[in-house]
């Protein structure tokens, strides 16, 4: 709903001639303000509450935008937490906590978007994954390592949709200057 780079995909898209976009995030005022260039762009946004700290949930909020939107083209899954890895030492619970957010939320939500796209019969499920999942370093090793699930899922998922016209594809963006970095 509010990533930088979910964002900037979405204005492209909309630059391009996508005329529904639908962006979910924690706070769908705030997403709704962040869209303003979107619907410059001459796109109709809408928002729905989702909250990738729970995965179940995101399950129910995916399933909902298709039923309130219908078929989608493009779905990009864009949400993660990079997270303070000394903090997590020090605190194991938060590195599982923001593990659930930048993994199983993927799962949950990806497997969802997967069902729906591939009962269409079309589209392309985007994940943004990160290098970090490749190289993982020693100041962002939980992260990474969350991120690397993210991209066996992801992979996996791609083959599970070979036949159905479906696709998933994998987005490892380097460093990026964002609000999140």
């Amino acid at each position: 709903g509010t990533s930088d780079i979910a964002l900037a995909t979405a204005k492209r898209l909309a630059d391009r001639g996508a005329r529904t976009i639908a962006l979910l995030g924690r706070n769908p005022g705030a997403v709704l303000a962040a869209a303003e260039p979107l619907r410059e762009a001459g796109a109709t946004v809408h928002a729905m509450p989702f909250d990738a700290s729970d995965p179940v949930g995101s399950v129910a909020v995916v399933e909902e935008a298709f039923r309130a939107y219908g078929d989608f083209d493009v779905v990009l899954l864009a949400f993660g937490i990079l997270g303070d890895q000394q903090r997590y030492e020090e605190d194991p619970e938060s590195a599982a906590r923001d593990s659930v957010v930048n993994f199983a939320a993927t799962v949950g939500a990806g497997l969802a978007v997967a069902r729906r796209l591939r009962a269409q019969g079309q589209g392309t499920l985007v994940v943004l994954s990160s290098v970090a999942g490749q190289r993982p370093r020693r100041e962002l090793y939980v992260y990474g390592a969350a991120k690397s699930g993210v991209d066996s899922f992801s992979i996996g998922l791609d083959e599970a949709l070979r036949e159905s016209g479906a696709r998933v594809m994998v987005v490892r963006p380097g460093y990026v200057q964002t609000k999140m970095t």
